[in-house]
């Protein structure tokens, strides 16, 4: 490189005189560059469009299924068989729920342990239910949850059991003391 660019410029000014541009493919040039910004745009404007679709089918599947999970209440919002299986087991426990209530009761230590046990297949119930509206369907929440019924109707039928014992057992003494 010379030393300055004074001295550059002067053995470079006679070539600068030689050459003639070629008009033609400079028109050629500048005509693709003035139309490629164009198709730019709309390759911009097309993907940007796309990706708004996209997010907002995202969204909108994202809102539906937490409003879903909020509105879940019982296996019944589910689905239909979970629905029937889950009306048949609370028209079996009223049933024998209102057996219970009519019956005198006796024992009232043992009502009360057994109502315990009732109160925590409750907790049960509902931490299954939590469980299912915060990390969606869960075959095993269900089946613990629907598990719950069954041991429902078995504590309330070992109430009736009992309380069928000592109504038993007092009309014997009742019987043996006349």
């Amino acid at each position: 490189m010379p030393d300055s660019w004074e001295e550059y410029f002067e053995k470079k000014r006679a070539e600068q005189d030689v050459y003639e541009p070629e008009v033609q493919r400079m028109w050629h040039n500048i005509d693709k560059e003035l139309k490629r910004p164009a198709i730019r745009w709309r390759s911009w404007l097309s993907k940007a469009a796309i990706a708004v679709g996209v997010i907002f089918a995202v969204g909108w599947f994202v809102r539906h299924e937490m409003m879903m999970q909020a509105q879940i209440n019982s296996l019944a919002a589910i689905n239909k068989e979970l629905a029937q299986q889950e009306t048949s087991y609370i028209n079996q426990v009223n049933l024998k729920w209102d057996e219970f209530k009519s019956m005198p009761s006796v024992d009232i230590e043992l009502d009360r342990m057994l109502l315990d046990e009732l109160a925590l297949l409750d907790t049960i119930y509902n931490n299954g239910l939590n469980d299912i509206k915060q990390h969606g369907y869960n075959e095993r929440a269900v089946l613990i949850m629907l598990d719950t019924y069954e041991k429902r109707l078995r504590i309330i039928e070992r109430l009736i059991s009992e309380k069928r014992k000592t109504q038993k057992n007092e009309n014997k003494s009742q019987q043996i003391s006349i």
